[in-house]
């Protein structure tokens, strides 16, 4: 959607009675960030997000049929697959047009499969390689009301030893050093999957975080992606979910089926798996330093980053405000940076 195509919506928004725009955000992962914590901390306050007028949709209703048709391989969609997204995003902006009537100020869009499944970023070794195909296809449902699009980036040699950690508990084989390679040396990084998704919501502000600078801080995230507003009852901020696998459960894996020479390379203990040696984690690291760089240079104009919880962009100062219960949210909101 151009800009003029979102002027024209927002107009006949108003026009057609509805009083206040809602602000969309879209949280599309990445996946090892720590968005299960963060879903599952929303999901369980519910109540006191409505209570300063936020709604929220997580894995449990995305992946409930509301997503239908728009998660799929771009390779594997069928015609009724098709027929089945349009169906989706009919339902998704009625669902956005019912929020907006009772007076929701924000819904939260939580689902990192948005963007594309771990499967199939080691089936491809590479790293989100159909964003873009994948996100254009929830466009003509969010459309105009798409405010914020939110992403939490990470190094990427613990990015993918979490993948394969995850995956390989669910039938992924062992990575051999070939494989390892491909992880390296493939050409996608998180400055593209930044432009991707930069490209499918241009009227969008794109909010960048690095998971090393907001580990454990649900509340950070969510005033960071919601202007601020966070409840001041919230429960489970310290709780953690869907930790990396220790190698002592890897290991476990691997002898229950039978792949001892595997096996034997892991310690029988809680640390983590790292199966990529020090000439790729160097490797890794100075990718990742080159994405870092560019978006602390302002990300072509594309992107917010945000370093940690106490600096917003550009040197400002990131304080999430708290919303006291019965009071009035609208002179304690502020807008990010």
């Amino acid at each position: 959607m151009d800009l003029r195509q979102h002027i024209q919506a927002v107009f006949t928004a108003v026009s057609g009675g509805v009083s206040q725009l809602m602000d969309v955000i879209l949280h599309i992962g990445a996946h090892r960030t720590g968005t299960t914590t963060f879903q599952t901390y929303l999901d369980e306050n519910r109540d006191h997000l409505n209570e300063i007028g936020t709604e929220f949709w997580g894995p449990n209703r995305t992946r409930s049929g509301l997503f239908s048709g728009l998660v799929k391989r771009p390779k594997n969609m069928t015609h009724d697959a098709v027929l089945r997204g349009r169906r989706s995003n009919g339902l998704i902006k009625m669902e956005l047009d019912r929020l907006a009537q009772v007076d929701v100020k924000s819904l939260v869009v939580s689902e990192e499969n948005m963007i594309g499944a771990m499967w199939d970023n080691l089936s491809a070794a590479r790293l989100y390689p159909d964003a873009r195909a994948r996100l254009e296809r929830f466009a003509p449902g969010f459309g105009f009301h798409c405010k914020r699009v939110a992403l939490s980036v990470r190094s990427y040699d613990k990015y993918w030893a979490s993948v394969l950690a995850f995956m390989v508990q669910r039938g992924w084989k062992a990575p051999d050093d070939g494989f390892l390679d491909l992880l390296v040396t493939q050409s996608r990084r998180w400055r593209d999957v930044i432009r991707d998704a930069a490209a499918v919501f241009p009227a969008a502000e794109l909010v960048v975080w690095p998971f090393e600078g907001f580990v454990g801080q649900s509340d950070q995230q969510l005033a960071m992606i919601n202007n601020g507003r966070i409840p001041a009852m919230m429960r489970g901020r310290r709780d953690w979910h869907n930790a990396s696998p220790s190698c002592a459960k890897i290991r476990k894996v691997f002898l229950d089926r039978g792949n001892h020479a595997a096996a034997d390379q892991l310690p029988d203990d809680y640390s983590r798996w790292q199966p990529f040696g020090a000439d790729h984690i160097a490797a890794f690291q100075g990718q990742y330093d080159e994405d870092i760089a560019w978006l602390r240079g302002g990300a072509d104009g594309l992107a917010t980053y945000i370093e940690n919880s106490d600096s917003g962009p550009a040197g400002t100062h990131l304080r999430p405000v708290e919303v006291e219960r019965g009071h009035s949210n609208d002179q304690q909101e502020r807008s990010m940076g």
